[in-house]
Parts: structure tokens; C-alpha cells; sequence
């Protein structure tokens, strides 16, 4: 199993918003039964501020290419990303293989 991280740092402020965003986006997954992996969505407590990661379990890299289908492909996920892009001052991607688990 895989975990993809994807971090967010927000601009000043704009955490609040950007959470709001990011739940209609899983929201409208949950109502079209998204077929794509466990997702997380955490915000920070301590460290950078305004820094938002959303987290998706998949199950091998060869599923990244269809849950990247399905997000570039869906109109509602699509639309609300980009209300989302100009709360945002930088991202990246990381991508971690899970030893073990308790």
C-alpha cells in the first residue's frame, strides 16, 4: 500500500476556505460513489501554518494513473479546484510505500 500526500500551503487566511473547499470536493465524491481511494483530509496544529494535506491510500502506482483520470475528468472536482488554486502559494507531492501497521 501506498500513501499519497499531497501539502498545500496556504496564503494567510485562508485555511478556513480552503478546508470548506476541499470537504465539498470530498463531498461530491461521497454522492457520485467515487470509486477511488481512502481519502484524508488533515489540517495543521503546529508546524507551517495555513498548511493543508490531503491524503489518499492507493493500493500500487499502477492505481495513481486511473485515480488521476477520474479527478482531471469529473467537471464538479475540476470547478472547485480551481476556486481553490488562488487560495494557495505552493504545493507538492509525496508519495510513501507502508511498512507495517499495527
Amino acid at each position: 500500500m501506498i500513501i499519497e500526500r499531497n501539502i498545500f500551503y496556504l496564503k494567510f487566511g485562508k485555511a478556513k476556505e480552503g478546508i470548506e473547499i476541499w470537504k465539498q470536493i470530498l463531498n461530491e465524491a461521497k454522492r457520485n460513489n467515487f470509486k477511488g481511494p481512502e481519502m484524508r483530509l488533515l489540517s495543521d496544529i503546529s508546524g507551517t501554518a495555513y498548511t493543508l494535506i490531503l491524503e489518499m491510500h492507493i493500493g500500487s502506482f499502477t492505481d495513481i494513473n486511473s485515480k488521476n483520470t477520474i479527478w482531471a475528468t469529473h467537471p464538479s472536482f475540476q470547478e472547485l479546484y480551481q476556486q481553490f488554486i488562488p487560495l494557495c502559494e505552493k504545493a507538492h507531492r509525496e508519495y510513501f510505500k507502508i511498512e507495517a501497521l499495527i
